[in-house]
Formats: structure tokens, C-alpha cells, sequence
């Protein structure tokens, strides 16, 4: 079964045809591993999609390859897909973009709703893609997330999937998610779901995420290199291997404006030049706080802030925000009641949500009676000792538990779930938190910086006292400006 770019390899590998810069070469390294690591993945989500089913379902990888330009990326869409994006959100390495043969997520789907076997095979033949199998495929997309989720966690301290959205793309469709000027890596596997024809699907891995997982730097185009200012390749394949392992040709190292070493800070996503803008994580550490210090900092960027709330809560609002100062200053109000954004302990101003915290050897059940019946957005996980390790949201129980939820009986597997005891839920989540004496200027980098949507503030001892919210800390600055 041909996997969309055969023909490119085809025709790149011909005499006289030139490879462009948007042809990649795949080095055998690479594919060598990045082999196991799929593999285990794929075994692991053909068990999991057995349990959703209750159908022999397997999944064989295929081809590994690198890929980048439109022109190697359109062929996914040579017909139309079930498509799931999903955004590592732990460290913000990038994305993951899961093509699914429509085929083979109307079997997966119809066989997880249990809808007739004469209905499925109707529908698999004449690839009849309705509103009820799209958004059954949100359920099978959170068990492909979920499989690949505990790998990522294992292999990146603090890394995190998100399935952000599930989406059906017509025929000749090209997603505005897929960028032209990233490279992917795109690994082939075919699906077989219980006595259907076997399918190819497609995981396409940003460059930072792959590397990330892998452990392995990618080759640089020649147009990246221009990009990121660095001399040297020319074209030299070795001299462009030497760059991606962080050497310029002559065995010199890449270095910013400032003569920080760049090789250093490869694999963290991180520009050196802009660490005057990154959060100096001492200043929060709750102990030694320095006020003088703090109010040295920099106001917090309020137009790209105001891009983390959804648009019911004013978020994307970047004009009005702006409105707020001007050239990135701003003047503050000492005639509204309001603390100073670098007072400390001023955070207890912006904390709006209560402080609801449950044991870790309590169970999901309880969770989700907190929030469904006591409309609990957010709940801190505690140790037997009473100190907050991890938070959990309705967005995360969301996801655990599945679209369907509490709109039908239970089922086995719903029952599972709800037996689990919530220290195995995010488990490995790199909990970000301010203590009781920080100043909202701090919570704002905090949220600025981690892209949070909710910052749990916490006692000398890592006791939970509140929440502060992307919207409280903006309606904050909004009511402190200048009048």
C-alpha cells in the first residue's frame, strides 16, 4: 500500500533530478531509533484499542521518514482524513498531527458505540463519514493520545500531550496546523481493524517534539541555517551534520550576539538572547524572595496574555489590552483600593478560585462529583501530609474519561476509571506554583511564561490557599492602569 510519499521518493531518487531544499534525506540513524520506540507504541495502542473495541485491532509500522515543504505533505490529503491534532504542552515542544483513513476510523468508531456489523460495513464501503462517527473518533483520538502520553512522559521530564482538536478534512484540504517550514517526522502505520482491509495512517511529529523523544538532532536545511544566523554548509552534507550536533565547520560553536554558547541550549526550545524575558524561577521559590528585585522586572506582555483566555472570557481582546500602555510600559492607579502588581503578598488580590484539595488515595469518582455536582473547576492533590503535588481540571477528566460520559449508562471501562486513585493521574506533571508572599507581577510572568490557564498559590509549607486565573490577573491590569 503506497504511504503518500512514494512518489517522491521516486522521483528525488532518479538520474538527473535535483532534490530541492523541501526534499529531505532521512539518515539511517535516525530510523534506527526511532524504530523501537514506535514500535512499542503501536503495540501498546493496539492493546488499548482492543479494550475501546472489543475487536482484534493491530497496528504495523511502516516507513520513518523526514519531511518537509507542502509539496512532500499533500499527499496525506489525496484524500479526505480523520485528522487529531495534539499539542505537547509540558515543555511547548510542538505538535503531533494523526491521519487516520477515514475507513479505519468509521470501523473503530462504529465497533466503540457498538452500532451493528452490517451498518459498519455500509459505512466503511461507501466511506460514509457522519456527524455521530466524527465525534466518536474524539473518544478513539483521546486513546491514541492517551497510549502515547505515558511514553512522552517517560521521556521528557514534565512533557505532556494535549489532544487540542479532532477534525474531519475534505478531499485536497490542507490544514492550516501544518506548518510548510517545519520538518516533520512522519512514521507510515497500517491499521487493521477485526476482518476490515487494512489501512495506512500517518503520525507527523514536529521537529523539537521528535528530537525530544528520540534523543537525536535532525539535519538542518540549508534554509534553516539562514534562519537561525549561522554560517557555514554551503551544501556540505558533512558541514551540515557538524551544525546539527551543535559544530560549525572548523569545529567552532554556535554562538548568540552575547557569546553564549547555542549548542548548550539545543535540545531546550530556548533562544539565550531572550533569557532577560524568561522567568527567574529563584525569585519564586517562596524562600529569600527579593521585593527590590521583583520590582526590577519588566511588566508582563498583555496583548500576547490576553491570547491565553477563549474568546467568551475577552481573551484575543490584543487591541483593548494594549490600549492598557504603550511601548510594553504601563502606569498604575493608586486611587483604586488595588495593591501594587509588585507588593508583595499582592497576589492574594487576583486569587478567585477556592482552595478545594483532595488525598491522593482518593478516588476519580470523587473528582468528578466535585466538579459535576459541586461545579469545582479545579482540584489540588495532596499528600497524606497535606502538601499539593499536582492539580487536576475539568479539562483533564474531560479528556480521562471521554466525550460520552454522563450521557449514557456506565460502561466496564468507565467503572475502571472511576476506581483509579488520583495519584495516577498526572502523574508526572511538572507542577508550576507561587507562594502566599509573591506578587501578581510574578503570577503574570508565571502564567506568561508556562502558558497556564490557572496558577495555584501555596503556603510556606506547599499548602494549597487559592487559585489565580489568566482572567483574574488581566481584569487586574485592566482595573489598575492610569485613569
Amino acid at each position: 500500500m503506497a504511504s503518500g510519499f512514494d512518489q517522491h521518493r521516486a522521483a528525488r531518487n532518479q538520474p538527473g533530478i535535483k532534490t530541492s531544499d523541501a526534499f529531505m534525506q532521512t539518515p539511517d540513524e535516525l530510523v534506527v531509533k526511532a524504530k523501537p520506540f514506535f514500535l512499542n507504541y503501536f503495540n501498546k495502542l493496539a492493546n488499548d484499542l482492543n479494550t475501546l473495541t472489543a475487536a482484534p485491532v493491530s497496528c504495523s509500522v511502516g516507513e520513518i521518514v523526514l519531511l518537509r515543504g507542502k509539496e512532500e505533505l499533500e499527499p496525506f490529503f489525496e484524500m479526505d482524513r480523520s485528522m487529531a491534532y495534539v499539542k505537547e504542552d509540558g515543555q511547548n515542544l510542538g505538535d503531533i498531527h494523526l491521519l487516520f483513513n477515514v475507513e479505519t476510523s468509521i470501523a473503530l468508531t462504529g465497533l466503540m458505540m457498538m452500532m451493528g456489523e452490517g451498518i459498519i460495513k455500509e459505512q466503511v464501503k461507501t466511506r460514509t463519514y457522519t456527524e455521530e462517527i466524527q465525534e466518536g473518533f474524539q473518544e478513539v483520538a483521546n486513546q491514541v493520545v492517551g497510549a502515547m502520553n505515558e511514553l512522552v512522559e517517560r521521556k521528557l521530564k514534565g512533557g505532556h500531550l494535549h489532544l487540542s482538536v479532532t477534525d474531519h478534512v475534505e478531499y485536497g484540504e490542507f490544514p492550516k496546523s501544518l506548518s510548510p517550514t517545519i520538518t516533520y517526522l512522519a512514521v507510515v502505520v497500517t491499521i487493521q481493524v477485526s476482518n476490515f482491509t487494512p489501512q495506512s495512517a500517518q503520525w507527523l511529529l514536529t521537529q523539537k517534539l521528535a528530537e525530544g523523544l528520540l534523543g537525536l538532532k535532525f539535519p538542518l536545511t540549508e534554509a534553516e541555517m539562514a534562519a537561525a544566523g549561522l554560517e557555514g554548509g554551503g551544501g556540505d552534507g558533512a558541514a551540515a551534520a557538524a551544525l546539527a550536533g551543535g559544530l560549525l565547520p572548523g569545529g567552532s560553536k554556535p554562538k548568540t550576539d552575547s557569546g553564549i554558547d547555542l549548542s548548550a541550549y539545543a535540545n531546550l526550545g530556548v533562544n539565550p538572547n531572550d533569557f532577560e524575558r524568561r522567568v527567574d524561577l529563584d525569585a519564586y521559590a517562596g524562600v529569600g524572595t527579593d521585593p527590590s528585585k521583583a520590582a526590577k522586572q519588566k511588566p508582563p506582555d498583555l496583548a500576547a496574555f490576553a491570547k491565553l483566555l477563549p474568546e467568551e472570557e475577552g481573551g484575543g481582546d490584543v487591541a483593548a489590552v494594549a490600549s492598557l500602555g504603550a511601548g510594553g510600559s504601563l502606569s498604575y492607579s493608586r486611587n483604586d483600593n488595588l495593591p501594587m502588581p509588585n507588593e508583595p503578598g499582592s497576589v492574594k488580590a487576583v486569587m478567585v478560585e477556592p482552595p478545594f484539595s483532595m488525598k491522593e488515595e482518593e478516588k476519580v469518582i470523587k473528582a468528578i462529583n466535585a466538579m459535576r455536582q459541586d461545579g469545582y473547576k479545579y482540584i489540588g492533590i495532596d499528600t497524606t501530609e497535606g502538601k499539593l503535588v499536582r492539580i487536576i481540571t475539568q479539562s483533564d477528566l474531560r479528556q480521562l474519561m471521554g466525550p460520552f460520559f454522563g450521557t449514557k449508562a456506565m460502561t466496564a471501562r468507565d467503572k475502571a476509571i472511576c476506581t483509579v486513585p488520583l495519584s495516577k493521574i498526572n502523574k508526572e506533571q511538572s507542577l508550576i506554583r507561587i507562594p502566599i508572599t509573591g506578587t501578581i507581577q510574578q503570577a503574570a510572568d508565571l502564567i506568561n511564561e508556562f502558558d497556564l490557564r490557572v496558577l495555584p498559590v501555596v503556603s510556606k509549607a506547599g499548602v494549597l490557599r487559592g487559585y489565580v486565573t489568566v482572567h483574574a490577573v488581566l481584569k487586574y491590569y485592566r482595573n489598575k492602569r492610569q485613569g
